[in-house]
């Protein structure tokens, strides 16, 4: 059985064996309950846990009559919700222990009084809703987007209350609009090299859905918005190597087979088979190439920072380095002797002729094409910087 299973039932089992009576005793009323409910409804006469359903009915209650007296007296506004979940509370216990009574311990009948909770509960949501949507609108005013998370959040439990609570749809939609965190993605080119004016498009040219999160929006056009934050792709450095050219001179050798030849003995004479047939061996021989190998090499690199920073004061939170490199390389080679004697790669490159080598610009957008993953990893890898 797999490992993971037999822990798994090791853990349920585990917790099906503990009695209600563990459980009340370490100040779990209402699972102490639940758990003496479903044992009541298999047999009603337990005297155990009928006196266990009791003390912890009885516990649980007092515990949440206190709670919403100690708040009601404490008189904050904010509280109402807290009241509403212990109201709540009351009555679904209530709801959950009637499916059991009335109950029989002896000669006592066990059957609580029925309490209506409803005015309690409907008054508490009613003070809840108003508190959250009240609060959501002062969030709102002070214009900040940490506070307008917070009001999202509280508009959202207005309508958990009330599914139509005057115009809290729009202040929702306006909340979660003022929360979000806009982020500019942009380019400078701080080398000494001047790049094809499509450069700054083609390399912020990418989807930038992979780096937003639920409270943080990417963006690569300024549209008309005002942005918290700035990423900005800053290239300090393009290094391109000269062009160079580098000769090797090698000689390869092989032994190949060339024809067969008469086998002879000591005394020169050709040996014969039983059938007085003569016998020919393989002639083997020993050859050479010449090798001329030219080797064409060129290289770019890139190199900048991803800076991180608050554009309310424009201050710098973080950089992180990013850097690429691209390489152009080509073999030229000629040959001079028995071609039989080279290797299969050497074999493959003769009659190949050399290329150009690249020039400057197209040297760097290879090495660009590097330097743009390398960007977007970093971009992705450091998201949580923005928040």
């Amino acid at each position: 059985m797999n490992k993971f299973i037999v822990i798994l039932l090791t853990v349920f089992i585990a917790t099906g064996c503990v009695t209600s009576k563990k459980l009340y005793q370490k100040g779990r009323y209402d699972q102490a309950l639940r758990k003496s409910v479903k044992k009541l409804r298999g047999n009603p006469e337990k005297t155990k846990e009928i006196n266990i359903l009791e003390k912890a009915f009885n516990s649980a209650n007092e515990a949440n009559n206190n709670r919403i007296k100690y708040l009601k007296t404490e008189g904050k506004p904010e509280s109402w919700n807290e009241i509403f979940s212990n109201y709540s509370f009351l009555k679904d216990r209530q709801e959950l222990v009637r499916t059991v009574l009335p109950l029989k311990d002896g000669s006592r009948v066990i059957d609580f009084p029925i309490i209506d909770y409803d005015n309690e509960i409907v008054n508490a949501k009613k003070n809840a809703a108003e508190y959250f949507y009240v609060h959501a609108k002062n969030l709102l005013s002070s214009n900040n987007r940490f506070k307008a998370r917070d009001a999202y959040f509280e508009l959202k439990k207005v309508k958990e209350y009330y599914n139509t609570y005057q115009d809290v749809d729009k202040y929702i939609e306006q909340a979660r609009y003022m929360g979000i965190t806009k982020v500019l993605l942009k380019f400078d080119n701080n080398t000494i090299i001047k790049l094809p004016p499509q450069y700054s498009k083609e390399l912020l040219d990418f989807n930038t859905t992979r780096l937003n999160s639920e409270w943080v929006n990417y963006y690569v056009k300024s549209e008309n918005m005002n942005f918290d934050n700035i990423v900005n792709v800053n290239l300090k450095i393009i290094d391109i190597s000269p062009e160079k050219l580098k000769e090797k001179e090698s000689v390869q050798t092989k032994t190949i087979q060339d024809g067969t030849e008469y086998q002879l003995d000591q005394h020169n004479n050709v040996i014969k088979d039983s059938l007085g047939n003569p016998i020919k061996i393989p002639r083997m021989v020993n050859i050479s190439c010449k090798v001329l190998e030219i080797l064409q090499q060129k290289a770019a690199h890139l190199e900048g920072q991803l800076e991180y920073s608050d554009n309310s004061d424009k201050s710098l939170i973080t950089s992180k380095l990013i850097a690429s490199d691209f390489f152009f390389e080509n073999r030229v080679v000629t040959a001079n002797g028995d071609l039989r004697a080279l290797d299969n790669e050497t074999a493959k490159l003769i009659g190949k002729p050399p290329l150009p080598f690249p020039d400057n610009i197209q040297m760097v957008m290879g090495a660009t094409d590097v330097f743009k993953k390398v960007m977007i990893d970093a971009l992705i890898e450091n998201k949580y910087i923005i928040k």
